[in-house]
């Protein structure tokens, strides 16, 4: 016989903070006048959808709950980046170091020319001691060399700024320093150096110091990388910015694609962890059921606003210690929709 649709209706249409039974479904069996009546699990709580099950169905079905906590949490925004080869920062360190020992070299000759033709005119000064010929010696000799030491500083300058255009002023300065224990552990490779790329529009906060890389992107074992400074070169493809991080060399090569999840503000966010074993998906949209009582469990939406390691942030709608399904949730979900009818069109 037609299924009763209005009565169906009429139930959902019940005001909120009740719980109604839905309407039993009579079902005409081919070849057989009896009629049979199956039973309903499914009925409305505050106005959404519910499964009823008993203790025994618990049981047989599998249905296992466990506790929502609550957690604090930095919301995470998702980026890219690679692991770069510091050999040309080694070059440009190599050419600086040699600069300098030659700025030393002309600083040292300098003071000696200077000494001299200091000492020199001294002598003069009371009386004509020395010739005229030696003093122009002595002073030519010391204009050279201040001019050499202006070059060797100028080359030293030059070589710190084609570094700091490529590798920026942070970086530069720790690869320039005499000892630099950050400078140390690049070049023994106890640490890698990262270039993390943001998506177009983001930029780094003041929370952005830490962020966690993975290469697999897999956010459960990513692991910390420290912040070192701007990177001054973008990447041409996707025009973000772009940001030098250090990290632990294990299992890193050069030239390796990184996942990185970096915080998006300073304050940290509270609510409880919706985990991924509770969700069932339906419309293309996760849900979860909590269990509202001893034998009632209801749907509820999940927000997806903040998705996280292990699940998704609730920060309202959910409270710590809301008993939510980890096992059985596709059941109960099969058993709520077992029940709703199409419509049919009578003969």
């Amino acid at each position: 016989m037609p299924v009763q649709r209005a009565a169906l209706l009429r139930a959902l249409a019940a005001p909120q903070g009740t719980i109604t039974q839905s309407p039993s479904v009579e079902l005409e069996a081919k070849g057989n006048d009896d009629d049979a009546q199956a039973p309903s699990r499914v009925v409305l709580f505050n106005g959404m959808p519910a499964v009823r099950l008993t203790a025994q169905e618990r049981r047989r079905s599998g249905i296992r709950t466990t506790p929502l906590k609550q957690i604090t949490f930095y919301a995470e925004h998702e980026a890219y980046g690679e692991v770069v080869d510091i050999q040309p920062l080694l070059q440009l360190r190599a050419k600086y170091d040699a600069a300098r020992a030659k700025q030393r070299i002309a600083k040292a000759r300098l003071q000696v020319s200077a000494q001299e033709y200091e000492r020199l005119r001294g002598l003069n000064e009371h009386g004509n001691i020395i010739s005229a010929a030696r003093m122009r010696e002595a002073q030519s000799r010391w204009l050279v060399d201040q001019a050499q030491l202006t070059a060797a500083q100028t080359r030293v300058r030059n070589i710190r700024a084609q570094a700091v255009q490529v590798w920026g002023n942070e970086l530069t300065a720790q690869a320039m320093a005499d000892r630099s224990k950050q400078m140390r552990r690049l070049i023994d490779r106890d640490d890698v150096l990262l270039r993390i790329t943001l998506a177009p529009g983001e930029s780094m906060t003041r929370a952005m110091h830490i962020a966690f890389i993975d290469r697999n992107g897999d956010r459960h074992h990513a692991r910390k990388a420290w912040l070192i400074s701007a990177a001054p070169r973008t990447d041409p493809a996707s025009q973000g910015e772009t940001w030098f991080f250090r990290t632990r060399a294990y299992g890193l090569r050069t030239g390796m694609r990184v996942v990185a999840w970096l915080p998006k503000g300073v304050a940290p966010v509270t609510g409880v962890l919706l985990p991924t074993s509770a969700v069932v998906w339906y419309s293309g949209e996760p849900w979860v059921y909590v269990n509202a009582s001893a034998d009632l469990f209801a749907r509820h939406a999940v927000p997806t606003g903040n998705e996280m390691p292990g699940g998704w942030l609730a920060r309202d709608g959910f409270n710590p210690g809301d008993a939510v399904v980890v096992s059985g949730g596709q059941m109960l979900l099969s058993e709520e929709f077992r029940e709703q009818i199409p419509e049919e069109n009578e003969d």
